[in-house]
């Protein structure tokens, strides 16, 4: 068969749908946001592949009941299914690295068992083992080869000075109140009412390390953490901070593999090193190098894996890159890596937005990596919103024509250039140019003089980037472009964010971050540049693409802070109040909620061994996580399961007169989240859904002007129509007298901006420049630019009639002499 055919489609909001997909052929998925192309790509296509393959080994995923029928009348010419979703980073082993994920590290050790040698040119003869950071052999034993060590910060034990030692003291334990309480008694001290940073530096020591009588309150901490395993995380995670490892310098092995080299570099610093710089020391090495037989064969295949990840799109990643803190995007051109490698064939490959992350001059290596697949007869399904992808679709299928219950229909199926000719398609008038994303006027941009107010960092160096000084102007859109690992996101998140992190802590609270924190190190302020002008500043709000909870218990609802309300509103019902139920009775996380046989999960886990752990829904509860009396209670005739698996428009109109839980849902679906339901586990939103509800959630709160919004590619899973609310969203925000920070690739974005500072010239070690700055007519005619070619057409057009503006000319233009 040479087709995929799909007849009466129906979980989610998909209505009844038919769909026939021709096989070996690229196909795209698009539609809005919400409109039902992953509730087909992946909970009917991947899932039924992979049941049926698992049911042809004996294990049937479906209980045989009722309620447990396919949510389709028929799928034929299904083939295996392989699906590489944005959301499987939370799968993932927090100590995993790229270097353990894709055998290069493997392969690194193994190179300098055979190779390496000692100073004196010897070889060493060690094993494997002692090239690895992660067993005894090889890790260096001050830091346990974590390349850093978590020490006790003053700042965080006494973040306030002014505080006297007893208030200190208090905030910390009630054995050091008690014991200074006692020595200021018997006249032992007598500066305990005395502000500690009006201590002398002897005293100050005393406080800190103690004396006869008073342990100290690092020594008392520190005393926790020894005698008291359970409670070292958290003790770590309130009072320490993690600094670079002074024994190893962050290179995690011991001495010893330290001081064996493979041409002058030890295994510490090639895992240091971009992928980059590793492939073209190892195309060096090889030509160079007279190595073994063994060795040689090594190094072939160690040189053949970089150069996959360098076609993916990868080169700025490292060997020791922590898995958890790849984007969606990055995770999935990981795995598609190992697909490229496998040489497999009549396969279904499943992706979701692929080029999330990726610089528009990336794009197309990806887009003829992922065709490849299909000349080995395999089917690609990719789930996506970009437009260069979809131009070169064999296939597209369009869902919607909106999201939600509104969604979930077929708008379209067939070949590109019938799409672009289809008048029912809400997605291919922006393709074929019959429409276009909003783009300003030149004289609609606020204007940006030497006068503006502005953050200006100077001789930023963290990571790749080169002594840079940049000024943000202050009052308008600034948009953030560059290449991937061109130093955009350190200059924003890992320089700008920590040192505006610092400043607020220090002077007033109004900081937010909405990012969870990573077992990671973090610099010193004074290595990573200083900070001018924020005292400008009201506010700052950082909102991240991190997950807004790593467990199945966490929900849009939890975080927004209106799941407390609902449960209320249940528990107020006069059946509750007949049964005596409170709102606890209306939590799955409760004994008194839910369901005893899956304690609230709604599914039952079995292990499968070496398949690994497979899921099923509860066959108690039927996967409602409740106890069935509970869901006998309901308001408006639904049940608290029916809320949960409402979307956020449904629920609007089930609580308009309820204004605590209405406001919300309508800051939600200003954000283009309208289309999730309630209760979606958290690890199944993307990145761009967890940070534009966390954008809804601080949009919520009463609004401060002069406040910096700092956003991280907010348009991630958004397609045309959702992008242009969401330039709208920020505009208004902007237009408030608000500032807005967006790191982004998408075009129509930085087109909108008012500013841009673009990061290059390349990614890694050949990146961490500030290569231009300017509007984005003045980029899109700047031969250094690499984002200007690609910025909005109309915008372009206007201005090439104009004189052009040189961006050495420009009032922002970042020069030594600032």
């Amino acid at each position: 068969m040479n087709y995929i055919q799909v007849r009466g489609a129906r979980i989610h909001h998909l209505k009844n749908i038919d769909v026939t997909i021709p096989k070996g052929k690229f196909v795209v998925f698009t539609g809005v946001s919400g409109s039902g192309k992953s509730s087909l790509a992946f909970d009917i296509l991947y899932e039924e592949g992979r049941r049926r393959y698992l049911q042809s080994i004996g294990l049937n995923l479906r209980g045989g009941g009722a309620d447990d029928l396919e949510p389709f009348d028929d799928i034929s010419g299904l083939p295996p299914a392989i699906s590489v979703e944005q959301n499987t980073i939370l799968q993932s082993n927090p100590r995993s690295v790229v270097g353990t994920k894709t055998k290069i590290l493997d392969y690194i050790k193994l190179l300098f068992a055979l190779e390496g040698k000692a100073s004196n040119g010897r070889r060493t003869n060690l094993p494997i083992e002692a090239f690895a950071y992660n067993l005894q052999s090889g890790m260096c034993k001050t830091c346990y080869g974590r390349g850093f060590i978590t020490d006790i910060d003053i700042g965080k034990i006494i973040p306030d000075p002014s505080k006297t030692t007893e208030k200190i003291c208090a905030l910390i334990s009630t054995v050091l109140t008690r014991e200074i309480q006692k020595l200021s008694k018997e006249n032992v001290i007598v500066w305990v009412g005395i502000p500690y940073e009006k201590l002398p530096s002897e005293l100050k020591q005393i406080v800190l390390y103690g004396q006869e009588g008073f342990t100290g309150v690092i020594t008392w901490i520190r005393n926790r953490i020894k005698n008291k395993p359970n409670q070292r995380q958290h003790l770590e995670k309130m009072y320490g901070s993690s600094i670079e490892c002074e024994h190893c310098q962050g290179y995690r092995v011991n001495e010893t593999a330290r001081r064996t080299f493979i041409s002058g570099k030890h295994v510490g610093e090639l895992c240091s090193m971009t992928m980059t710089d590793l492939s073209r020391f190892m195309d060096v090495l090889q030509k160079e190098v007279d190595l073994t037989l063994q060795g040689r064969k090594i190094a072939e295949r160690l040189t053949k894996q970089l150069y996959l990840i360098l076609d993916v799109g990868l080169s700025h990643l490292t060997v020791l890159r922590s898995i958890p803190t790849l984007s969606g995007g990055e995770l999935q051109r990981l795995y598609l890596m190992f697909h490229l490698q496998s040489q497999f064939d009549s396969l279904l490959y499943v992706f979701d937005e692929p080029t999330a992350g990726l610089h528009e001059s990336e794009k197309h290596i990806l887009l003829h990596k992922l065709k490849s697949l299909t000349t080995s007869g395999n089917t690609v399904i990719v789930v996506e919103h970009d437009a260069n992808i979809m131009l070169e679709a064999d296939y597209i299928v369009e869902l919607g024509p909106s999201a939600g219950k509104n969604g979930g229909q077929l708008i379209f199926q067939g070949a590109i250039d019938s799409y672009l000719l289809s008048e029912t398609s809400g997605i291919s008038p922006y393709l074929s140019g019959k429409k276009i994303l909003p783009y300003k006027k030149v004289e609609q941009r606020r204007n940006i003089t030497e006068h503006n107010p502005k953050l200006l960092i100077r001789n930023a160096n963290l990571h790749n980037l080169k002594d840079v000084t940049a000024a943000i102007p202050l009052g308008v859109m600034v948009g953030v472009a560059g290449v991937s690992g061109s130093g955009k996101s350190t200059l924003i998140s890992d320089t700008l964010v920590p040192l505006l992190r610092h400043y607020f802590d220090t002077e007033q609270e109004d900081f937010v971050e909405t990012d969870e924190l990573l077992d990671k190190p973090t610099s010193n302020l004074h290595e990573i540049g200083t900070l001018e002008g924020w005292q400008s500043l009201e506010k700052c709000v950082v909102v991240t693409q991190e997950p807004i909870g790593r467990s199945k218990m966490s929900m849009p609802i939890t975080y927004v802070g209106i799941w407390d309300k609902i449960r209320n509103i249940f528990a107020e019902q006069q059946e509750s109040v007949n049964r005596g139920y409170t709102s606890s009775n209306f939590s799955f996380n409760t004994d008194q909620g839910a369901c005893p046989s899956c304690k609230g999960d709604g599914v039952e886990v079995v292990d499968m061994g070496p398949l690994g752990l497979i899921k099923r829904p509860c066959l108690s509860c039927k996967g409602t996580r409740y106890q069935e009396e509970v869901l006998q209670v309901t308001f408006k005739g639904k049940s608290i399961h029916d809320v949960l698996l409402m979307s956020v428009e449904e629920a609007l109109e089930l609580f308009s007169e309820l204004k605590a839980i209405s406001l919300m849902l309508q800051t939600l679906i200003k954000v283009g989240l309208g289309y999730i339901s309630l209760g979606q586990p958290a690890p199944t939103l993307s990145g761009g859904e967890a940070q534009r509800i966390k954008l809804a959630k601080e949009l919520g709160k009463v609004q401060k002007k002069n406040t910096l919004y700092v956003l991280d590619e907010p348009t991630s899973g958004l397609s045309f129509p959702d992008i242009e609310k969401l330039i709208l969203l920020l505009d208004e925000l902007t237009e408030q007298g608000n500032t807005v920070i967006i790191t982004e690739h998408d075009t129509a974005i930085l087109s909108w901006c008012d500013w841009i500072i673009e990061m290059g010239p390349h990614g890694g070690s050949e990146g961490g420049k500030l290569i231009t700055e300017g509007t984005p007519e003045m980029l899109s005619l700047d031969p250094k630019s690499k984002i200007g070619l690609y910025l909005n057409r109309s915008t372009n057009q206007k201005v090439r009639n104009e004189q052009r503006l040189e961006p050495t000319s420009l009032p922002f233009a970042t020069h030594p002499s600032h």
